[in-house]
């Protein structure tokens, strides 16, 4: 991928609680199976930026809703055949993917991509096409618990004060628990650094630039333990946090 389109550390950190806001304000018009749980997993894979919507129960489709090259609402539906179960979902090599033109045609991913016209319509397609997904009854209230991502969300802030004077890019590779492998810092060719959760309690930031070095550890946010997934689907809508969405710039800004 162009590192161009990586998302810078300020950009990740206001368009990350905004899209989680804008699908929690469309899931009161939803249901999802008693039971279900779902996960958002921060991503950006092949020109999108956003999360990946990782649900519990086996299936053939994965969802990621996020924004394109262009700075516009997409929802991607990939599609994995049945017969590819042995096989790797992806191979990578550090977060990237690797070695397409080694897998049989058959067996490779599907993918479709949509753009909307604003976040709200894509974030209700969303939805609706997990509803097409998962149709199983009975179905229940969609709960949002959004403790987990608060903490992602605090450690970018935070991070971002530390590197204010670099904004560097920030990689997500879609991997869940990737917060304890340490998501890359890039800019330019010498510049890069590493913000990890090194325990459960504690973030780590590690960033060198033109023999400067910036080292931080500061404490995480509380949240339960262990961490409870993004969203479930109960009659139970007690308890329910919601993101706070902060402004986010129509369009995104490119590496320096």
């Amino acid at each position: 991928m162009n590192k161009a389109f990586f998302p810078r550390l300020s950009e990740a950190r206001d368009f990350l609680p905004f899209l989680r806001a804008a699908l929690a304000a469309a899931s009161g018009r939803h249901t999802l199976p008693d039971g279900f749980l779902l996960d958002l997993i921060p991503i950006v894979e092949q020109g999108v930026f956003g999360y990946e919507m990782l649900p519990d129960q086996e299936s053939c489709d994965y969802l990621t809703i996020g924004r394109d090259e262009k700075a516009r609402p997409l929802l991607r539906r990939s599609l994995y055949r049945h017969d590819s179960a042995a096989v790797l979902r992806l191979a990578t090599f550090k977060g990237r993917v690797i070695a397409h033109r080694n897998f049989d045609r058959p067996n490779r991913v599907q993918c479709c991509d949509v753009t909307f016209a604003d976040w709200d319509t894509a974030a209700e397609a969303a939805w609706s096409e997990f509803d097409a997904l998962f149709p199983n009854v009975p179905r229940g209230s969609i709960k949002i618990n959004d403790d987990g991502s608060r903490s992602l969300d605090d450690a970018l802030d935070v991070a971002n004060a530390h590197l204010v004077a670099w904004d560097p890019c920030i990689d997500f590779c879609g991997v869940p628990g990737e917060a304890q492998y340490g998501f890359a810092l890039l800019r330019r060719a010498g510049e890069c650094g590493q913000l990890a959760l090194r325990t459960p309690t504690s973030w780590e930031l590690q960033w060198e630039a033109a023999g400067r070095v910036v080292h931080r550890q500061w404490l995480a946010i509380s949240q339960s333990s262990p961490p409870r997934p993004w969203a479930s689907g109960s009659t139970d809508v007690e308890d329910v946090t919601l993101p706070d969405a902060r402004p986010v710039s129509a369009t995104s800004r490119q590496p320096r």
